[in-house]
């Protein structure tokens, strides 16, 4: 059994670490939700192992990594962070940290990631050299081509026409986390976040302002949503590149996009390997608006074509809906087309809502049906949120479904969505 301290400026994260370390049988000794304390709390504690987070108001994960190794060499530090990059990894690695696990985390990951940690003989003079041949295995294939000096802030004006390595980006989202986590993938790749914004109406206001080279716009936001701002912006600039990014995994929400004038689309949860080659293909394609239009109207035509079954519901509908009204209560809208990986990305965008002591209503509307392993994640939602001394409460508008869910199979975990949920007639 180890002794462990979490570090993370996330209440909800460090909870549901603690619970899956403490599931694995170890024991956490401390907390701390900044690399400062981080340092103090492991001089004073003297844990065996301890989960650092990367991205922190202060000093952050990185900055405390290095004041940890050098005054307590033994330190055994693993780094949790939803940035993936090689360059953020490789960092890490040399600043001392014994491993790297990737959020959202999974019982699966941590497990591997500690009996490694915990069982391994530390070697620093091979953790010296794996630090160097990672660096020179992803260098060496950038040093083949001649380096070319990167604009620090190129203009509508000098991009129009030519090929953009570093392009100018507008983010649109409504979840602060979302847009931190897509702001540090583009930056790691090199492009530059020259606004953001949280609803269409503030898109089309920051568009006329900034001229980006590229938006990434969300589809589900309050006010004016993304397809209409999508529809707003192409409408006064035909010319604008718009990649939709969104939960919403039906065909047709895509089709429908692409046919307000979007360039491409993401499903989230985002990586940095999908959005690097979506936008390589945005900025370097020659975009012919009539080509556009007849590939959307050929693809409109195939999927109206199909027979689809068990969807028509989801066509233009987001899985899920995050509302927070005030007084710590948060509203979650869930509908039939959440997915697991949907699920992913209401997880995360939903941490930014909690704090302790918050009131959760799940609402699941008129939905029929749930999928068993996504009643599962539920669940363990559920329990991280009441852990933090959180509430939650859930409806719904069918009472089959209220039935259904009171029989269902949760495995060896108690089934805490039956627990909450009441029916409520519409």
């Amino acid at each position: 059994m180890a002794r462990i301290l979490i570090v993370d400026d996330s209440a909800v994260a460090r909870k549901t670490l603690s619970s899956l370390v403490i599931s694995l049988g170890h024991a956490i000794v401390g907390e701390a939700s900044n690399g400062i304390q981080a340092f103090d709390e492991y001089a004073r504690l003297k844990p065996d192992v301890v989960t650092m987070d990367l991205t922190m108001a202060g000093r952050d994960g990185a900055e405390a990594t290095s004041e940890i190794m050098a005054a307590f060499p033994e330190a055994r530090i693993i780094v949790i962070s939803a940035r993936q990059e090689h360059q953020v990894i490789i960092d890490a690695l040399e600043r001392g940290a014994r491993h790297f696990v990737i959020k959202p985390v999974s019982l699966e990951n941590v497990s591997a990631v500690l009996n490694n940690v915990l069982q391994q003989s530390f070697d620093k003079q091979k953790q010296v050299e794996l630090v160097r041949n990672l660096k020179e295995s992803f260098a060496a294939p950038r040093e083949l081509a001649p380096r070319e000096p990167v604009p620090r802030e190129p203009t509508r004006a000098s991009t129009e026409g030519r090929k953009i390595s570093s392009a100018r980006m507008l983010i649109v989202d409504d979840s602060a986390v979302a847009r931190k986590c897509l702001k540090d993938i583009v930056t790691a790749l090199g492009h530059v976040v020259v606004g953001e914004a949280s609803n269409g109406a503030q898109a089309f206001v920051e568009y006329n302002r900034l001229k980006p080279d590229v938006v990434t716009m969300d589809l589900t936001m309050q006010g004016l949503g993304g397809a209409e701002a999508t529809t707003k912006i192409i409408a006064a600039h035909p010319e604008a590149r718009i990649i939709v990014i969104s939960a919403m995994e039906a065909r047709q929400g895509i089709i429908d996009a692409l046919e307000r004038g979007a360039r491409h689309f993401i499903v989230k949860p985002i990586r940095q390997e999908k959005v690097a080659v979506v936008l390589n293909s945005v900025l370097q394609q020659d975009f012919d608006l009539r080509k556009h239009r007849d590939n959307v109207r050929k693809l409109k035509e195939a999927e109206e074509s199909k027979v689809m079954v068990g969807n028509s519901d989801c066509k233009f509908t987001p899985p899920y809906v995050i509302v927070a009204q005030g007084n710590k209560l948060v509203h979650v809208a869930i509908n039939q087309c959440l997915t697991l990986n949907s699920y992913q990305s209401l997880n995360l965008e939903l941490e930014e809502h909690l704090t302790e002591n918050s009131r959760v209503l799940f609402d699941f509307g008129t939905m029929a049906r749930i999928d068993q392993e996504l009643l599962i994640k539920l669940n363990e939602l559920i329990k991280t949120i009441e852990s933090s001394s959180g509430m939650v409460k859930a409806i719904s508008n069918n009472k089959q479904f209220v039935e259904e869910i009171a029989e269902s199979y949760t495995g060896k975990a108690a089934n805490l969505m039956a627990e909450v949920l009441r029916y409520v007639q519409s």
